[in-house]
């Protein structure tokens, strides 16, 4: 017997092929004028014209239909036939009478999005006003007066849910929001560094395309930093702009005063909701305590916690901070690549065989989303070039992998991950010399890079160098649970048992064990290293 599938957005029943299970028309509706009420001094008995009014006004765009209202306006599906593409036209509410502050604020929210071009960010291809010609009058209004123009965005259209939605319909898990978030950082960074605070960061206005790219909308509450104080009056002495559960503390109390670290606490507000599907409210605890039944990494607490510091100076000063931290914890929570021989070819030796199916197994999850979460291939973007370089890696592609991590570096040489990609490539391809100095030039951009000190311990244990090896895996080992396998494997070979004991007990207590890890824990409390296992894990 079928049973109806249901939108979890609006509840309408459900066609067999509808994507990630959410009707066409949820796709985009809580990712533009979200608000519920009044917003901007919208009007909450607004009713969007209809489609017919609305194709006379843009005679040159096809009007495919209403898919979203909300505070701020209404968001129209259209289609711009000369380049043959959908777009999003986002229409204010009309307005009878004067209200010039309001348009000066839509325009600048315009201006500051047409500012924003990145793979991340919805773009803005147009803004304006137009007559009000076919344009009924605010519905309810008592002897409404005509409406003096019709103010709008023409927008890019993201064929996607948001966060909101994907919560809502039980698709996030926290591997998935580990992939999110460093995306979410890509475009605030971008933001950030041209003046620009979004001070509205909430999982409606985190849209993912069906190529995985996460697009942020709705810059509609945006302050532009740096500008002449009377750019900023229109907002109104003391308003508060913003959504009250994600706005930071400073947000509220002194509104007009907020940087860019408000966006990075409403990061931490949406990571934290993305992990336990609450909201931490008054004393909160951390995420990894409030799941049921999903193991959430232990170290992903301090990241979230430290984004979610009430005063701004204990917090990630940079969105790109937060970036490093969630791809160190991906990249370092990875079991050791497999050894290389000295001639640099794979060979089928148990301890490699061993050591890739555990790396590969980690990187299930990461591979199994790419089709959704993963930037899409192609472009110039330095981050985009280490997605498709690390997709490669988890692929054994490794002289291609190599090749994007090259194409990335030249593009953007402080780009660390693309630098510690750079250097996995080159290990597993057997060039130790490049791999070497790319994890030295990944540590000269961030000391502290779990993963790249990780590698560099990895690559001296395989070129038989105990002391280097010990140095790296110790400081790599706080952060990145794959230096205990080589820390582990370093005190077997020098017989060192309680040592290897200490780091084999870590492995198989994590659960990331399998028959080769419960061997060394036994040999470790054996006080003894059997010849076969001395074998396996010997470098070649």
């Amino acid at each position: 017997m079928d049973t109806q599938r249901t939108c979890p957005s609006c509840g309408k029943a459900l066609a067999a092929d509808a994507p990630q299970g959410i009707c066409p028309e949820c796709l985009m509706k809580a990712g533009f004028g979200t608000a519920s009420g009044s917003e901007g001094g919208g009007n909450a008995s607004f009713v969007p014209p209809p489609v017919e009014a609305i194709a006379r006004l843009f005679p040159q765009l096809e009007i495919l239909g209403l898919i979203g209202r909300g505070g701020m306006g209404a968001v129209y599906k259209a289609r711009q036939p000369g380049l043959d593409r959908l777009v999003a036209l986002k229409i204010l509410p009309p307005r009878t009478g004067s209200d010039p502050g309001f348009a000066e604020r839509f325009t600048r929210e315009a201006r500051a999005l047409a500012k924003l071009s990145h793979p991340n960010i919805v773009g803005v291809y147009d803004f304006g006003q137009v007559a009000n010609t076919g344009v009924p009058p605010v519905s309810g209004a008592a002897n409404a007066a005509p409406v003096v123009s019709l103010h709008y965005f023409l927008m890019e259209y993201v064929d996607g849910p948001n966060l909101r939605q994907l919560e809502r319909a039980g698709k996030l898990s926290p591997p998935q929001a580990l992939q999110i978030i460093p995306q979410i950082c890509e475009a605030l960074q971008f933001a950030h560094d041209e003046g620009i605070v979004h001070r509205d960061i909430k999982p409606e206005n985190v849209l993912l395309d069906r190529k995985g790219r996460v697009k942020i909308a709705d810059f509609g509450l945006a302050k532009i930093v740096g500008r002449e104080a009377q750019d900023f009056h229109l907002t109104g002495a003391g308003q508060v702009m913003g959504t009250p559960n994600y706005m930071a503390p400073e947000q509220v109390e002194h509104p007009q005063d907020v940087d860019h670290r408000a966006d990075i606490y409403s990061l931490g507000v949406v990571f934290y909701e993305m992990l336990t599907g609450e909201l931490p409210l008054g004393k909160f605890a951390p995420p990894s305590s409030r799941t049921q039944g999903l193991q959430i990494d232990v170290r992903v607490d301090e990241v979230v916690l430290r984004a979610l510091e009430k005063e701004p100076a204990r917090r990630y000063q940079q969105a790109s901070e937060v970036k490093t931290d969630v791809e160190s914890l991906a990249t370092g929570a990875a079991a050791p690549p497999a050894m290389q021989s000295t001639k640099g070819h794979m060979t089928t030796h148990p301890y490699k065989v061993f050591c890739y199916g555990l790396a590969t197994a980690v990187a299930c999850a990461a591979i199994g989303l790419a089709a959704w979460f993963f930037l899409s291939r192609g472009g110039g973007n330095a981050s985009q070039l280490a997605q498709d370089g690390w997709q490669l890696w988890q692929g054994r592609h490794w002289n291609e992998a190599a090749a994007k991590f090259t194409q990335a570096v030249k593009l953007d040489p402080k780009n660390a991950e693309a630098w510690n990609g750079l250097g996995w490539a080159s290990f597993n391809s057997g060039r130790w010399p490049e791999a070497e100095k790319a994890f030295q030039s990944t540590l000269a951009l961030n000391p502290n890079h779990p993963a790249a000190l990780n590698g560099l311990g990895q690559l001296y244990l395989a070129q038989k160098k105990p002391d280097l090896a010990e140095t790296y895996l110790l400081k790599a080992a706080p952060k990145a649970p794959a230096a205990w396998y080589g820390l582990a494997r370093l005190y077997l070979l020098q017989g060192k048992f309680d040592r290897a004991e200490e780091w084999a007990g870590k492995i198989v207590d994590s659960g990331q064990g399998d028959a080769v890890a419960r061997q060394m824990l036994q040999a470790a409390r054996a006080k003894h290293l059997p010849d076969g296992l001395r074998v396996i894990l010997e470098p070649q």
